[in-house]
């Protein structure tokens, strides 16, 4: 197995785990935010604002639905939302795993802060800008606090898990 294909297969892996971790982390980070940092009722309805009681209203849910809806014409199931939700947030998790694991084994020096920098840049370039502007989630500056404890944390974790889980994939793949 050459070098690339051992850098996909490590970061299918990362990602899949990573990613994973991440959909753990969220609920609780979620809770401890809304702890420290009441939202408003009507900030919870904003897209992407509240993962524990409308996981239909997250950012991947919104795109499954929107997708569906421009190709059949019809309003997609609660159910079908949530497990394209899943497929869909663990799919680009992996995606950016992948090319996560091909640029540190070839570049050290993009290994920062044991992967913190990584999961503050994955959410850089999705929630904090992308997905807003895509209208899959609501504007960063109108989002409740809390949701920057558990949306921000919980990449600030997917960074981490990525990062530890390439140095594993390392150790066993070579």
């Amino acid at each position: 197995m050459n070098t690339r294909t051992k850098d996909i297969v490590k970061g299918i892996a990362v990602g899949l785990i990573a990613s994973w971790i991440k959909s753990l982390a969220e609920p609780p980070l979620q809770d401890l935010g809304e702890r420290y940092f009441p939202p408003k009722p009507n900030q919870l309805k904003l897209k992407g604002a509240d993962v524990n009681r409308q996981p239909e209203n997250m950012p991947p849910s919104v795109l499954a639905k929107k997708v569906y809806h421009a190709s059949t014409g019809k309003e997609l199931s609660k159910k079908d939302t949530l497990k394209a939700m899943k497929f869909i947030h663990y799919t680009l998790g992996t995606v950016i795993a992948i090319t996560y694991v091909s640029l540190v084994n070839r570049h050290k020096q993009l290994k920062i802060e044991e992967g913190l920098t990584a999961g503050a840049a994955v959410w850089a370039a999705t929630h904090g800008s992308v997905v807003p502007a895509l209208g899959l989630q609501g504007k960063v500056k109108a989002m409740p606090k809390s949701w920057w404890v558990w949306e921000f944390g919980s990449h600030l974790v997917f960074g981490v898990a990525m990062e530890q889980g390439r140095k594993l994939a390392n150790k066993i793949i070579k």
